[in-house]
C-alpha cells in the first residue's frame, strides 16, 4: 500500500473521530498532534541547513543560522505590529508550501506556470477550509485584525482556486506531467477534503490536513534527504535531532498559553501568529531542500 494511500485512510479515520467528539474535544486532540508530529516536522530546519552549508565556511553556515532565526523574530514583530499584513502573508506562504510539499515531485516550479500552480493549490485547500468553517474563521480573523470580513470572501477564493485547479490539471496532463490516474486521484482527494472540512471542526479540519497531507510527507522527505533512507534508524535520528527545537517550541506555545490562560478566545490567534511565525522561515528551507534533492 503506497503513501498516499494510507493517508487516505488516515483521513478517513479522522473523519470518522468526528463523529464521536464534540468541538471541544476535537479542539484537544487536534493540538495534540499538531504539537507533537506538527511542530516536529519543521523542527530540523537547522539540520537542513547545515546539509546544504556541510561543504562551505562555517562563517557562511553560521549566517545562515542568524538570518533563519531573525526571519522568525521578524515575523513574530509582524504579527504584533501590523496583523493584518502578517496574516496575509502567512496564508500566502502557508499556500504556497503546502502546493510545493504537494505536487514539486510531479509538476516542475522551474517557470511562474508551477510556482503559481503551488500557490493555487494551496489556496484552495484554505479556502475550502475557511469557507466550510466560516464563522470560527471569521473569528479568529477578526480577533487577529479587529476586521470584520464576510464569508463571501471565502466563497470567491474556493470558486477562483477551484476553477484554476482545473485548468491546471489539464495543462499538466496536455504536457504529460499527469496521467489520467493522477487527475482522477487529485480530484477524488479535493473532494474528500471538502467532505472532512464540511463536518469537522476548524481546528480539527486544520490538522487533519496540517498532519496527514503535509507534515508526515514532508518528514518523510527530510529523512531521505539528511540521512540517505526513510528507516527506523534515520527516524531516531531525526527525533534525536530535532528534540531540542522542538522542544523550545512546545514550552514556548506552553508559555503563551499560561499567559492567555484566561481569555480561551484570544489563544487560537496567537497560536496561528506562532504558527506563521515559523512558517516563514520554513518555507524558505524547504523550498532550498527540493531544489537540492
Amino acid at each position: 500500500m503506497n503513501f498516499r494511500n494510507l493517508s487516505v485512510i488516515a483521513t478517513f479515520f479522522g473523519l470518522w473521530l468526528s463523529k464521536f467528539f464534540e468541538a471541544p474535544s476535537q479542539q484537544i486532540l487536534a493540538f495534540f498532534l499538531i504539537f507533537s508530529v506538527g511542530i516536529l516536522h519543521g523542527s530540523n530546519d537547522l539540520s537542513i541547513i547545515s546539509k546544504m552549508q556541510e561543504a562551505t565556511l562555517s562563517k557562511k553556515r553560521l549566517l545562515f543560522f542568524g538570518t533563519y532565526i531573525m526571519t522568525v523574530i521578524v515575523a513574530a514583530a509582524l504579527f504584533y505590529l501590523v496583523p493584518t499584513l502578517a496574516l496575509v502573508a502567512f496564508i500566502i506562504f502557508s499556500a504556497y508550501h503546502f502546493g510545493e510539499q504537494h505536487w514539486h515531485a510531479r509538476v516542475p516550479s522551474k517557470n511562474i506556470i508551477g510556482i503559481l500552480y503551488y500557490l493555487n493549490y494551496g489556496l484552495l485547500i484554505l479556502f475550502l477550509l475557511f469557507f466550510l468553517n466560516s464563522k470560527a474563521t471569521l473569528e479568529v480573523i477578526e480577533a487577529l485584525t479587529s476586521i470584520r470580513f464576510t464569508d463571501t470572501l471565502f466563497l470567491t477564493g474556493t470558486l477562483v482556486s477551484s476553477s484554476l485547479f482545473i485548468c491546471g490539471l489539464i495543462y499538466y496532463k496536455l504536457k504529460k506531467s499527469l496521467t489520467w490516474l493522477d487527475l482522477a486521484f487529485e480530484s477524488f482527494l479535493v473532494l474528500v477534503f471538502l467532505i472532512v472540512f464540511g463536518v469537522a471542526s476548524l481546528i480539527w479540519a486544520f490538522a487533519i490536513y496540517f498532519i496527514f497531507w503535509h507534515s508526515i510527507p514532508s518528514m518523510y522527505e527530510q529523512l531521505k534527504y539528511l540521512y540517505g533512507n526513510q528507516s527506523m534508524k534515520s527516524l531516531t535520528s531525526y527525533l534525536k535531532d530535532s528534540l531540542l527545537t522542538w522542544g523550545i517550541s512546545i514550552i514556548g506555545i506552553f508559555l503563551l498559553y499560561y499567559l492567555v490562560k484566561d481569555n480561551d478566545e484570544l489563544f487560537l490567534p496567537l497560536f496561528f501568529s506562532f504558527l506563521g511565525a515559523i512558517t516563514f522561515a520554513h518555507t524558505f528551507i524547504m523550498t532550498k531542500m527540493f531544489s537540492k534533492s
